[in-house]
């Protein structure tokens, strides 16, 4: 039960009345004295009830309400909370409604006006919210406290001097850290822009490595060298040794695809171009290797016993 424009003690005058009429024996009584009808939750004595009647307790027939608004104003709480009643042998009678969900009739009337206390209720929000907005624009409070920094008069906000100083000096603190903040992140956004560079400045070096002493090795351990490679080595090497490779539009008929390769060696000056576009198929085969002189010769020259002013 809640206040709504009934009193507490004027909806018990009704209903005992009711009981008296009817020889109904009241066993309990639940209490929800102003709280908002709009759902279930939050209303201590509605769960209790309904854990009593979960219960068994006290062998409960009816719960009863002065009017339907009272047990709720939301449709689908009013609905789902009858149906478990209802699972416990327990019907819902309405006073001033004249409801009683034990009936056909009654229960149809229940989800008709529980939809209609619903669409009330929202009509009442937005009545109440429209006016605390209109309230807000004239430059008035809500209610409540007034906010730090602030005191009402005459039922509006006015600045409160000494706590104004407080105030000013948060406002300027917060502007600081602000200042400092964004200046963080500018400089972190910067070594970023800087390490991105640097990464980039190193891949350029790391592709101009190769030099002709490494494309020399690299050609006589090549085999070595690809085997254990990976996927994304073995393909930038192949990118630094090949500029550009043709292969003919259709296989050939002695099974051949490629047509032509041109190399980039930086030992040699001009760019190796191979052309495999021929009727031949010549394979060659070069070993390459580096061999210590069989024979050295040591030469030592005297400069004392050289004659240097003769012509």
């Amino acid at each position: 039960m809640q206040i709504d424009g009934y009193s507490l003690d004027a909806q018990k005058s009704r209903m005992k009345a009711f009981d008296d009429y009817n020889d109904y024996e009241i066993v309990g009584e639940y209490e929800d004295a102003g709280k908002s009808g709009k759902s279930i939750e939050g209303r201590a004595a509605f769960n209790r009830m309904m854990d009593d009647i979960k219960m068994g307790k006290d062998n409960i027939s009816y719960v009863m309400v002065f009017k339907l608004s009272k047990f709720g104003r939301n449709a689908a709480d009013v609905l789902s909370t009858l149906q478990v009643m209802q699972d416990f042998g327990v019907n819902l009678i309405c006073v001033e409604d004249r409801i009683d969900s034990s009936k056909d009739a009654g229960k149809l009337m229940i989800s008709v006006l529980s939809a209609v206390a619903e669409i009330e209720r929202e009509n009442i929000r937005v009545q109440t919210m429209e006016g605390r907005i209109q309230k807000a624009r004239e430059g008035k409070w809500n209610g409540g406290f007034a906010p730090y920094g602030y005191q009402l008069v005459n039922g509006e906000l006015k600045i409160n001097k000494e706590e104004a100083v407080a105030i000013r000096h948060y406002i300027r603190r917060k502007s600081d850290l602000d200042d400092r903040l964004y200046s963080m992140y500018d400089k972190i956004e910067e070594t970023e822009s800087l390490l991105i560079a640097a990464r980039a400045k190193k891949q350029a070096i790391e592709a101009d490595k190769i030099t002709g002493d490494n494309i020399y090795k690299a050609l006589i351990y090549f085999d070595k060298l690809y085997g254990v490679m990976n996927d994304i080595e073995r393909r930038q090497l192949i990118e630094s040794l090949i500029s550009e490779i043709q292969v003919y539009e259709e296989r050939k008929s002695n099974g051949q695809w490629l047509k032509s390769i041109k190399f980039k060696l930086p030992i040699i000056e001009e760019d190796m171009n191979i052309s495999l576009d021929n009727d031949s198929n010549d394979e060659t085969v070069v070993q390459l290797s580096q061999r210590k002189p069989d024979d050295v010769i040591r030469v030592s020259l005297d400069l004392d016993e050289l004659d240097l002013t003769s012509a």
